[in-house]
């Protein structure tokens, strides 16, 4: 079952932004760049952007 993520729960918050920064590893070593912003968030950024995430 998909539901929405409580990215406000910091333990959920942090599964999120670990996964987050595997994808985006990938991504950037594919197109030969570390520069992608994702890779530079924190979990207080993730609070705060005002995204929804589902999982």
């Amino acid at each position: 079952m998909i539901a929405e993520l409580r990215i406000a729960d910091e333990k959920t918050a942090a599964m999120v932004l670990r996964l987050q920064r595997r994808a985006y590893a990938i991504e950037a070593q594919l197109i030969g760049s570390t520069a992608l912003p994702p890779l530079h968030d924190a979990i207080a950024s993730l609070q705060r952007c005002g995204e929804r995430f589902f999982g």
